[in-house]
């Protein structure tokens, strides 16, 4: 394949895509991928489920030209066009399989978790009482955990260290450790949530997965208010927004800002102005455009642009 091999770097044949893929044992016992890479043929990353219980926490930036799909055969996820951006764990007891066509530009942090050491993370209780909630959940959910910009600073960090640093793996150890704490802190408290991770069904998973993707469908139009889509829903307001703070950990409107801003970003990276980005996700006043979208990314458009 010519592919280039050095200290666990392994540069991708141009042929299959530009970029790279580094694997990293770390002082700490735990094994990470990283990859930064864009897609020239089609990818088709296929992983069977395994009895030996492992976990994956996948933090996954990716900016999709035509399409993504992820999951298993029951349980896909598809993502057409756009970014899509979140933190995740997916467990060896379930298959996987990750899809990108020709363009799509991969940004990735994969954490490999023995089921012992999640356990020492999280605690034993929740371990055993909560994790399985979890991933139940997470076979039909996989933007449980959008990425902010805390999780983009610390995974940009870790892309753009040099391969000549001194001490690589305690630089990127610690780094892999902060992304970790600040999941789990957030799951911790996200499955504590009353019993709300327990008695979730699937149906309605499922109903709150299609709601979520007609909600940030076309950010042009005027955002969909809680009762339009609870009805869509076919649920009250109330049920509506428990369900989806339980699946995506946060309040519908933060979670639909936030999409909106990255889409925005995104947008920016891409070329186009800033009062075009601006009016594509429905602001019409460029003040209000640039004011949430430094509330977010901590500067202005403009200044992203030149960033």
């Amino acid at each position: 394949m010519g592919a280039k091999l050095k200290d666990g770097w392994l540069f991708i044949p141009p042929q299959l895509a530009h970029g790279y893929i580094r694997y990293i044992k770390l002082p700490n016992g735990l094994q990470v991928m990283i990859m930064n890479a864009t897609a020239v043929v089609t990818w088709d990353f296929q992983k069977r489920k395994s009895t030996d219980e492992t976990y994956t926490l996948r933090f996954d930036d990716v900016i999709v030209p035509e399409k993504l799909e992820l999951g298993n055969p029951e349980h896909k996820f598809e993502q057409k066009q756009g970014n899509f951006s979140a933190a995740y764990l997916t467990s060896s007891l379930y298959d996987w399989r990750f899809i990108a066509y020709p363009g799509t530009r991969i940004k990735g942090v994969n954490v490999l978790i023995p089921k012992k050491e999640l356990g020492h993370m999280l605690g034993i209780e929740v371990m055993e009482k909560i994790m399985p909630a979890y991933i139940a959940l997470q076979t039909k959910s996989y933007t449980i955990e959008p990425l902010n910009s805390y999780y983009r600073e610390l995974m940009e960090e870790i892309m753009n260290e040099d391969p000549d640093t001194p001490f690589p793996e305690l630089y990127v150890m610690n780094r892999v450790q902060l992304l970790v704490e600040r999941f789990f802190s957030s799951i911790r408290s996200r499955m504590e949530i009353a019993d709300v991770s327990s008695n979730l069904k699937t149906s309605d998973i499922q109903t709150i997965i299609e709601v979520e993707q007609y909600m940030l469908e076309d950010f042009s139009r005027k955002p969909p208010s809680i009762n339009d889509l609870s009805r869509k829903a076919a649920m009250s307001a109330t049920k509506f927004k428990n369900l989806f703070k339980a699946v995506y950990g946060i309040p519908v409107y933060e979670y639909y800002q936030q999409k909106r801003m990255q889409t925005a970003a995104d947008l920016l990276a891409g070329g186009m102005s800033v009062k075009e980005a601006g009016l594509k996700i429905g602001y019409n006043n460029i003040s209000n455009f640039s004011a949430a979208f430094k509330k977010q990314y901590k500067v202005l458009p403009h200044d992203y642009k030149l960033s």
